[in-house]
């Protein structure tokens, strides 16, 4: 047999235990969660309109353009976390494993949005013929360039972000919504928050990024990438709320 050393590399078979032992990373993991209350604290003081869906006078508008780019995010982010699941394999195949049932279980999603347009008078075709707002454009290409210069880490770290809140915040306005736009109109949405919470996508995500965390300046990264993701997301309500409530305001002013 040949004396060269093995040329393989990037297929995940190297420093596959977790640097984080089960009771380290549920230490690690209150603690992300901490900073993620304080980010969602933060949130509903600086975003505008920040609890609008949660309210009984909900603006249709408001609301359709929201699920329309809620759908639309679902379908450009899918591209970039698929990508995404090629850079996890050359990392941790268990990572891997865990993200590509994740990402089953999230895909087709945009469609339970879609579904609830229908609903409230927005045909697909009318979906089909809004461009996606800058913030989502540039929320992707942040995907890709993490992907390409600095690895899946902070691809997989949103994921946890939207799943957390979503868990934590989405019962409460799906409570509000069913008063506002009536249980019989968000079929889609409800069916989307019983898939987070009962399959427990926070924790699937977290399992994926505990093998990915290899060190301490990874611990320290993904908390960088946390804050920069709750940016990027604010961006996009400002856009929706210029957009829709702003705009009447200012019209009406």
């Amino acid at each position: 047999m040949s004396s060269l050393a093995n040329r393989v590399i990037n297929v995940g078979y190297d420093n596959r235990r977790p640097f984080l032992n089960a009771a380290a990373s549920a230490e690690l993991r209150a603690e992300i969660d901490v900073q993620i209350d304080r980010q969602i604290a933060d949130w509903y003081e600086t975003v505008p309109a920040a609890a609008h869906l949660e309210g009984k006078d909900v603006d249709s508008e408001y609301y359709k353009r929201n699920l329309i780019e809620t759908a639309w995010r679902i379908r450009l982010l899918r591209v970039a976390e698929s990508k995404a699941l090629t850079e996890i394999a050359k990392r941790s195949p268990e990572a891997a494993q865990v993200w590509a049932n994740y990402e089953q279980e999230e895909m087709l999603h945009d469609e339970l949005f879609i579904d609830d347009l229908a609903k409230v008078g927005v045909s697909r075709e009318d979906f089909l013929a809004v461009e996606p707002y800058l913030s989502t454009k540039l929320l992707t290409g942040y995907f890709s360039y993490l992907l390409d210069h600095e690895g899946p880490l902070g691809v997989v770290a949103y994921s946890y972000l939207v799943e957390y809140v979503n868990v934590k915040l989405e019962p409460k306005k799906l409570v509000a919504l069913k008063e506002s736009v009536g249980e019989g109109n968000i079929g889609g949405q409800i069916s989307h928050s019983h898939t987070d919470i009962n399959d427990d996508h926070p924790g699937e995500v977290w399992a994926a990024l505990r093998f990915l965390i290899r060190g301490e300046q990874d611990i320290e990264a993904l908390k960088r990438y946390l804050a920069e993701h709750q940016r990027l997301l604010a961006q996009y309500f400002e856009e929706l709320y210029a957009d829709t409530l702003g705009a009447t305001e200012k019209a009406a002013a």
